[in-house]
């Protein structure tokens, strides 16, 4: 009989020991959980003080020489961008020529939707007077090229300066933090 009660003992001690072990760990994940939140919390708090001091420092000259610079970073291409051709209402987009012949459109508006635009049955009148050699281009629709610009490609206050030169272009705010830039190749 003192076998066993000391058995029993032994195994409650063992139960016992083993749930304020369980109890503890739980407490320290949580704890370790709170402090990763505050961590990260800190983190992005601090992030948007630095964004907020840089977005009064950030200083937009030469709107195409920005341009330039996030479709390089953006691509990997560095293009020569010789002058603005067209601001379009629809889609909503500045269309830049090159020293190659091409031209790139960059605008807020996703592939999907600006392909639609661009063929549907009157372009005319949907995209207002093109260039004649962006006319060709849209001919060969199937060859054009979409990237998508961002934070994450384009540098870290891509958003901020995009926004910037956007208005400094259409006189218009930009409507999301993201920009699409098509290349259209020279026939």
């Amino acid at each position: 009989m003192l076998e066993v009660a000391l058995a029993v003992s032994v195994l409650a001690a063992v139960i016992v020991v083993g749930l304020l072990i369980a109890i503890g760990n739980e407490r320290q994940r949580k704890a370790i959980a709170q402090l990763r939140d505050d961590l990260r919390n800190w983190a992005l708090g601090d992030l948007e003080i630095k964004r907020e001091k840089a977005s009064r420092e950030v200083e937009i000259i030469d709107p195409l020489a920005w341009l330039h610079n996030a479709a390089r970073k953006a691509t990997g291409t560095a293009w020569e961008l010789r002058a603005i051709a067209k601001i379009l209402e629809q889609p909503d987009a500045v269309v830049v020529a090159s020293s190659n012949g091409s031209y790139l459109m960059f605008s807020p508006e996703k592939p999907a939707r600006v392909r639609k635009l661009l063929r549907g049955p009157d372009r005319q009148s949907k995209t207002g007077p093109l260039p004649s050699e962006m006319k060709m281009a849209l001919r060969g629709r199937s060859r054009m090229e979409s990237y998508e610009l961002s934070p994450l490609n384009a540098g870290i206050f891509f958003d901020l300066e995009a926004d910037r030169v956007w208005r400094m272009l259409t006189d218009r705010p930009l409507s999301v933090n993201k920009l699409w830039l098509y290349e259209f190749p020279t026939a």
